[in-house]
């Protein structure tokens, strides 16, 4: 008797109905919100898992984001089930785990000669281009059981927003001019290889202004000299909605890492984009990776960006320590002087003499 073959769907038919499943609900939200449909998804953008100590990032960022925004979730933790069994904790009967995808580059094995030993080796070798491998099932801490620590939510004051543009200014691969001569706008010009924006303080707010440069530099990003995205298209072509798309999802994404969660856009912002939203619905429409794709492209931005932020942090740290030490070294020595001469005038007042120092 002939063996029924198996009708277990792939793991790629599995991810590819998952994704479909988010972008139908994505096209509804754009239907709905317009440029503001990701607006409500921003506190869930850093999903990450406390016990493998991953950060979900790209496509996963998608999937879980829109995990906690349909399910009410707060806790940005995840973990998988087996995990959750590891650490004594377990996960609530009848709980429905989401999907996260597991990208890598295949391999093989081949014999290579060693040109300095001259001696034939087994050599781990990539064979073609990142594709998916397979994917996990994680759960929420929020519907896992057990002695679960809080979650450790970093306190972001409203003041440091200033400070955090300014350092990504001071970071930006390409220079970046603030003018009056762009009130309402902003840009990368990639002949320039420049970006052009309006001073900080004619914005809304601190916020708005981050908001609209971390959009610029990832446009920036695309350039030639740095990760060479197709950013060269023009206005109203797919190529050119698809690089804003990029941009809009890692202006988003990396406000999120910075802990800015009141990040939304000028309006001006929303009007001069307007013209994107119909390109993305006719995209997704027609392929629903086009949104997966364009996070991949935008975490891979971001982790550019973030990378020269952290380096010109501590480039600042290092000037700021020798002045904090000056400054608190003078105000020793005048505390100092006060005291010497406070203990001068009592003495006089009482008649002692001060003695003199023996310099022998």
């Amino acid at each position: 008797m002939a063996r029924r073959s198996s009708s277990r769907p792939s793991a790629e038919d599995i991810v590819r109905g998952r994704r479909a499943e988010i972008v139908e609900r994505v096209i509804s939200l754009m239907q709905r919100d317009g440029l503001r449909w990701m607006e409500p998804w921003l506190p869930a953008l850093t999903p990450h898992n406390p016990l493998s100590k991953v950060t979900y990032s790209g496509r996963n960022r998608l999937h879980l984001a829109y995990a906690a925004y349909a399910k009410g979730f707060e806790d940005r933790r995840w973990c998988t089930y087996n995990q959750a069994e590891n650490a004594g904790w377990h996960v609530r009967k009848g709980e429905r785990g989401f999907l996260v995808e597991k990208w890598g580059v295949p391999t093989h094995k081949e014999t290579q000669r060693d040109e300095q030993t001259g001696k034939d080796e087994e050599v781990t070798v990539a064979s073609g281009r990142p594709r998916l491998l397979r994917y996990h099932i994680v759960f929420n801490l929020e519907q896992v059981e057990g002695d679960i620590p809080p979650e450790e939510v970093p306190n972001h004051e409203a003041d440091e927003t200033r400070d955090i543009a300014e350092n990504l200014i001071l970071s930006s691969r390409c220079p970046i001019v603030q003018s009056t001569q762009f009130l309402g706008r902003a840009a990368f010009a990639p002949l320039e290889d420049r970006i052009v924006i309006a001073p900080m303080d004619t914005f809304r707010s601190d916020e708005c202004f981050t908001r609209t440069l971390l959009h610029e530099m990832t446009h920036s990003t695309g350039h030639e000299s740095a990760l060479n995205r197709d950013i060269i298209n023009r206005f109203g072509t797919p190529g050119y909605a698809k690089e804003e798309l990029t941009a809009e999802l890692g202006s988003l994404f990396m406000s999120a890492d910075l802990g800015i969660q009141n990040a939304s856009y000028d309006d001006a912002h929303f009007e001069s984009h307007a013209a994107y939203l119909q390109s993305w619905l006719s995209a997704l429409e027609d392929n629903p990776s086009y949104l997966f794709d364009a996070a991949a492209a935008a975490d891979r931005a971001g982790a550019y960006v973030m990378e020269r932020y952290e380096r010109q942090l501590e480039r600042t740290r290092e000037r700021e320590v020798p002045e904090l030490e000056q400054a608190e070294q003078g105000y020793d020595l005048a505390s100092e002087a006060r005291e010497m001469a406070d203990a001068s005038d009592a003495l006089s007042a009482t008649g002692h003499d001060v003695p003199d120092v023996d310099a022998r």
